[in-house]
């Protein structure tokens, strides 16, 4: 029986792992429920909440769904001939949510995050969202422990910096939240993949007022995906101690997202987000990552959830880059 984690229930999905092909390891074979005692080097952790998004969305259903997928593909990286098998990853669970209030369950994961970043310090913990109103209370819970000068990446085609005064604390609102609170600072920020026609020039305004630096989905096809990555590390490497990623899958466009609440033209591919996840995965400085906002409601053949599964895959790849795991590595 899993050690409980105050304000964390056990994973929605849990596999018996061994049940087919000896020559295949598939994700439900690897990633395991942790056991309450064992190392690990990353942790998935389930946020499902929806309720605070501003348009309808199930965005709640994403850590299950992601679960099922788990059978579906394997730990083989064949781009890199990499296997992810030598990585320790645990499934911790979902962040309990309360029914109707939506303070109490961002309360319930900031206190969860907090937790996890005092008991497991060196552990990379991975938020499957949830709308993108779960980034505020995660980043903060983690600061809290931490102590340290957060840097935030944001893959998204909004600036996420509506006024908590028209209508509290939502999935718009949470880099504005984080800069209003004090645990990030403007100049700390950096968001690609900003489309047209998704966001207000007073809002703008008020990003680049505060200092968040902005890229725009036409400013990644004209410069690349890599020069643009490039900048936003050299940048944040001037400032910060620690790095939170956080991947709104809706930055993609719509052709290949169907599933998100916010879909669009003229977003980014998911090549760009794959090798921003890999990069970002094998930065040591990167702490903590999230993706958000999938409605599999709204989804096709879980199109869009293969793609944040991939996300987090590509991440693992940089993560076991960074550690230098080997097969065989204990």
């Amino acid at each position: 029986m899993m050690n409980q984690i105050p304000y964390v229930q056990r994973p929605s999905l849990v596999y018996t792992p061994g049940q087919g092909d000896p020559n295949v390891t598939r994700l439900s074979d690897w990633i395991t429920e942790w056991d309450g005692a064992e190392l690990f080097h990353a942790a998935l952790i389930g946020a499902p909440l929806s309720k605070s998004s501003i348009s309808f969305s199930g965005a709640h259903m994403h850590p299950t769904v992601f679960r099922q997928l788990f059978s579906a593909f394997t730990t083989y990286n064949f781009e890199d001939d990499l296997d992810l098998l030598p990585l320790r990853v645990r499934d911790l669970g979902d962040i309990v949510m309360h029914t109707t209030d939506i303070p109490q369950c961002h309360h319930n994961i900031e206190q969860a995050f907090q937790e996890v970043a005092r008991r497991f310090p060196t552990v990379v913990p991975c938020l499957i969202g949830g709308d993108h109103s779960i980034t505020y209370p995660a980043l903060t819970g983690l600061q809290r422990t931490r102590g340290e000068r957060i840097g935030l990446i944001q893959f998204d085609a909004h600036l996420d910096v509506r006024d908590t005064a028209s209508g509290g604390r939502s999935n718009g609102t949470p880099v504005r939240s984080l800069m209003e609170t004090g645990v990030l600072r403007g100049e700390d920020v950096v968001t690609i993949g900003l489309r047209s026609f998704a966001n207000s020039k007073q809002y703008r305004t008020y990003a680049e007022q505060q200092g968040v630096t902005l890229y725009t989905a036409k400013q990644v096809r004209e410069r690349g995906i890599q020069t643009i990555l490039e900048e936003a590390i050299a940048r944040l490497k001037m400032n910060v101690d620690v790095v939170y990623a956080t991947f709104d899958i809706d930055v993609l466009d719509q052709s290949d997202v169907p599933g998100v609440p916010a879909i669009g033209p003229g977003g980014l591919s998911p090549l760009d987000l794959f090798y921003c996840a890999e990069v970002l995965g094998a930065w040591d400085r990167v702490v903590a990552m999230d993706m958000v906002c999938v409605d599999p409601n709204r989804d096709t053949r879980d199109r869009t959830t293969r793609i944040s599964m991939h996300v987090l895959l590509y991440f693992l790849t940089g993560l076991v880059k960074r550690l230098k795991l080997t097969p065989g590595h204990v």
